[in-house]
């Protein structure tokens, strides 16, 4: 797994702030106006005792009872956990969003229609899917049931394989035997959506291993991820781009399930939802140009 931090806390916690950042804890973007670039917490608001035991609020303790021969523990593990740190530590998870209209607006947070979400933090709108029934295909372009195998023709990025055109499998809303471009791959879904544009925009795409992690609510599961902003969200493996520098028939995938990232087979049907970067845009939330 990309860049583990360093375990000063419960193995838990520790594995829960590792998949968070998943690589991604770089240098914020230097554009201060943009919030591009900076991340989210994890949303987990309760603490955890060591060496074992969650509690429901943001408590800890050390049962020394408990502790392997030899170990010792120093400091103040309860101001170490996540739950006391950012957002977090209001007791509600610090993710920020706004609901996006079809045509790119703004939308209240009770709205009852939205096409995209916008991540204030992290400065990334993302698509939305519609509601699934446990079928392929059946409810439009951005059916929650739908799957995509692997798929990216350019060698400069896809880690020296194509992955799984995946020409046989109706996987998908639209796909026609022998027609390629309705074919259920993550490239001819961006071209496809691309093609008719989302919250009015053309330039949507696959997100990265990094970026797919930050929508990952580690307090809750099945799916981890904040329902009400993205809801119909699976509690299964989501695509990103980023190919496996190890085994090149494999690329990285989020599960929403639990929040942890492991890398595919390429020929799996994995579900996928689409990003963009917000930054820059004229009448993007929170630039003061509404």
């Amino acid at each position: 797994m990309p860049n583990m931090l360093e375990n000063k806390n419960t193995g838990l916690i520790a594995l829960a702030v590792a998949l968070a950042c998943a690589g991604s804890c770089s240098k914020p973007d230097e554009d201060t106006a943009s919030p591009q670039g900076r991340l989210n917490d994890t949303g987990i608001t309760w603490g955890a005792d060591y060496p074992r035991g969650v509690n429901d609020d943001c408590s800890a303790s050390i049962d020394k009872k408990l502790l392997p021969e030899g170990d010792a523990i120093a400091g103040d593990i309860l101001s170490q956990q996540d739950c006391r740190h950012g957002g977090d530590a209001d007791g509600a998870a610090s993710f920020a969003y706004r609901k996006i209209d079809a045509g790119g607006e703004p939308l209240p947070a009770d709205a009852q229609d939205w096409q995209c979400v916008l991540d204030e933090t992290t400065g990334l709108a993302w698509e939305i899917k519609q509601p699934g029934d446990g079928t392929y295909g059946n409810r439009g372009m951005h059916d929650a049931d739908d799957v995509y195998t692997w798929y990216n023709p350019n060698k400069g990025v896809n880690g020296g394989a194509i992955g799984d055109w995946n020409s046989r499998y109706a996987q998908c809303t639209g796909y026609l035997e022998g027609q390629p471009a309705t074919y259920c791959n993550i490239e001819e879904y961006v071209s496809r959506i691309n093609r008719g544009g989302l919250c009015g925009h053309r330039d949507w795409r696959v997100p990265s291993l990094d970026e797919l992690a930050s929508l990952v609510h580690f307090g809750r599961s099945a799916p981890a991820a904040d329902t009400t902003y993205f809801p119909n969200t699976k509690s299964g493996f989501y695509w990103s781009h980023s190919p496996d520098a190890k085994l090149q028939e494999r690329a990285w995938a989020v599960n929403f399930q639990f929040g942890y990232s492991a890398p595919m087979p390429r020929n799996n049907g994995r579900h996928l939802r689409l990003v963009r970067d917000w930054k820059g845009d004229k009448n993007r939330p929170g630039t003061g140009a509404e």
